[in-house]
């Protein structure tokens, strides 16, 4: 009989496409806007997912969950309700919250990725289980009493439909995720720590969020989530984008702006030969940027997002108020700047690419003010190829204030726009550049190398 080591752990990672995305079948049915249906393109949480080995090399087995986007059912109503307007986003959040309930045990590691709605999706799960622990077998029969409470805990006058489930005189009101919790733990109907309740919190290990937007009708404003947060990471991409849907930006995250996301398409076929032969390799930050070519990502309309100047969101009316939010600590991405330094190209390569997102309100300077950064500027600097760096130190530390003082201080972006629209946090500052990323930067700089020309030669102050 097979035996377990009583330490025996697995990851769990489930990963949230995003609107229209399915890569369940490896096929697109026919529809009216494609009458002959098409092989997919697998999408970038596609390839994360795809990408994970099933045994990790500490030996801890790794099960994956991919999950679909909204938008994608076989009904032409579905594609469009779903995809412009989110709907179904709740039944997502409620299924995957669910996979984790079913699989957890003891000591595993729980890890989210989610793009666009998918990412909402993620850290929607990520605030249940900051609010609720993980349900148990019991905890599941009320799963959806529970979930529509914790829909509405803030919703004034609302009219539960379900007064006794799973437990009468329920709470409400801000705070309320406090009383409904040890309410279930009362009944035996959720686990926040391990160990029957003896051990340590059930944490997430980490959360990868891209581009993820609000607009959906469904809303958790959810500050008990960092206590159970390892590590989160967010990105967003900066040029406009087709689809009336900001990015949801929480407080206390640690957030980057991220340009651009690369994804290949297919090219037609008697240009592929001639194209790939000599279509030269780009440098770094300098890739292109695709539009978004379908026809459903007009229906909702443009909107050009706005990087430091998010306000927080009434919960009861969804509309955006006039106060600002504090603490998202936003970060712009290095590529950002370079890529405006060397002029590089816009959308589908024409033109140059503007960033209307920053350049409107906002201008880059230098300054020798000191950060405090999420992760600590005295980097690690990754090199598989580095004879002095072998086995399992493949690392060395780098000291930060060299490249201050070589450079001329720290990138920042300063607002400059009108003075009675000014956010309360005038500076956003520019990320340092991780291992993995630096080691990316080396291999593609290019001649002359882009990010030293960019430093060099700031065009933008």
């Amino acid at each position: 009989m097979t035996t377990y080591s009583p330490n025996q752990k697995k990851r769990l990672l489930v990963c949230c496409d995003g609107t229209w995305m399915n890569s369940d079948t490896g096929y697109e049915e026919p529809t009216i806007l494609n009458p002959k249906g098409k092989i997919q393109i697998p999408s970038n949480v596609t390839r994360i997912s795809r990408s994970f080995k099933r045994r990790c090399a500490d030996g801890t087995v790794q099960i994956i969950e991919y999950q679909s986007g909204v938008g994608t059912g076989s009904t032409m109503a579905d594609i469009l309700t779903g995809g412009a307007f989110g709907y179904g986003i709740a039944e997502h959040i409620r299924e995957a919250y669910s996979f984790i309930c079913a699989n957890y045990v003891d000591g595993d590691e729980i890890v989210l990725i989610g793009f666009s709605r998918g990412a909402f999706t993620a850290r929607s799960v990520a605030g249940m289980i900051g609010d609720l622990g993980l349900l148990t077998r019991e905890g599941m029969e009320h799963f959806y009493s529970i979930f529509k409470d914790m829909e509405n805990w803030r919703t004034p006058h609302y009219d539960d439909p379900f007064p006794n489930d799973p437990f009468p005189n329920k709470p409400w009101g801000d705070n309320a995720e406090e009383t409904y919790r040890q309410k279930l733990l009362e009944k035996g109907y959720t686990r926040v720590y391990q160990d029957d309740g003896k051990g340590k919190l059930i944490t997430v290990k980490a959360v990868g969020i891209m581009d993820q937007l609000r607009s959906i009708g469904v809303e958790f404003d959810s500050g008990s989530i960092s206590r159970v947060f390892s590590q989160a990471d967010r990105y967003y991409r900066l040029e406009a984008s087709k689809g009336a849907t900001e990015p949801q930006v929480k407080e206390s995250f640690w957030q980057r702006h991220f340009p651009f996301l690369m994804k290949s398409r297919v090219l037609h076929w008697a240009m592929d030969p001639i194209f790939e032969s000599n279509f030269p390799i780009r440098p770094w930050a300098l890739g292109q940027i695709l539009k978004a070519k379908s026809p459903l990502y007009v229906l909702a309309g443009k909107i050009t997002r706005s990087p430091g100047m998010y306000k927080r969101v009434d919960s009861f009316t969804g509309r955006e108020t006039t106060t600002f939010l504090e603490d998202t600590n936003e970060r712009i991405h290095p590529s950002v700047r370079v890529r405006l330094a060397v002029k590089g190209l816009g959308l589908d390569d024409q033109g140059l690419w503007e960033c209307p997102a920053l350049l409107k309100n906002w201008r880059l300077r230098q300054t020798t003010q000191e950060f405090d950064d999420p992760i600590p500027r005295k980097t690690r600097t990754w090199d598989p190829q580095d004879p002095d760096l072998t086995g399992t130190n493949q690392v060395v530390i780098t000291d930060p204030d060299e490249d201050t003082a070589k450079w001329g201080g720290r990138w920042v972006w300063e607002y400059v726009g009108p003075e009675h629209k000014a956010p309360r946090q005038p500076l956003l500052v520019e990320e340092p550049l991780g291992p993995y990323e630096s080691y990316l930067l080396k291999l593609s700089a290019g001649y002359p190398n882009v990010f030293e020309f960019a430093a060099e030669h700031n065009m933008l102050a």
